[in-house]
């Protein structure tokens, strides 16, 4: 397969996904593993977390000994099957639209919060805020920053051009 982003440009993300539904794979695993691995020790992560764009299950699996929830609106099938746990087939204009619901103590989007509509991500910020105080972005670039109104970062680790950055809710006590 092509590198995925020569995937999204030729097909668009929407058909990628539903061409790719039941055998996508991030081809980047090594490394967020890697990056996670660093940053589950480092920023204490745990409790119950929201794997934001699931996929196939790569950042739940590493999130074995945590509640885990996953938010996916093109792999639902292959991230329940992979990992047991729970699929909401939400989008990102559903979260804008109507909210997240439960709260979590980490939401965690890994290769995919560049993909929301740069219109979009202010309410999507704001809509994860709701019901997390964390927000860790794994990210094969520098995009999207997330520093703003609602979050602002605290912690960053980089390794091999990918990045892992996390943020604090600004209107949380924390």
């Amino acid at each position: 397969m092509d590198a995925i982003i020569n995937e999204y440009k030729k097909y668009g993300v929407d058909t990628f996904y539903r061409l790719h539904s039941r055998d996508y794979e991030n081809p980047h695993i090594d490394i967020i593993e890697n990056l996670l691995s660093h940053a589950k020790t480092e920023w204490n992560i745990s409790g119950n977390i929201l794997d934001l764009c699931c996929g196939s299950g790569e950042v739940s699996h590493m999130l074995e000994d945590c509640n885990v929830d996953g938010i996916d609106p093109y792999t639902k099938e292959l991230y329940e099957a992979n990992t047991g746990n729970d699929c909401i087939p939400m989008t990102f204009k559903d979260i804008v639209e109507n909210g997240i619901g439960k709260e979590y103590d980490f939401v965690i989007c890994s290769y995919a919060m560049h993909l929301c509509e740069k219109s979009m991500l202010p309410m999507l910020l704001y809509r994860i805020g709701e019901v997390s105080d964390n927000l860790i972005i794994l990210t094969p670039h520098k995009k999207p920053d997330c520093n703003g109104n609602f979050f602002k970062e605290v912690s960053r680790i980089k390794k091999e051009r990918r990045t892992i950055v996390l943020y604090k809710n600004r209107l949380s006590n924390v």
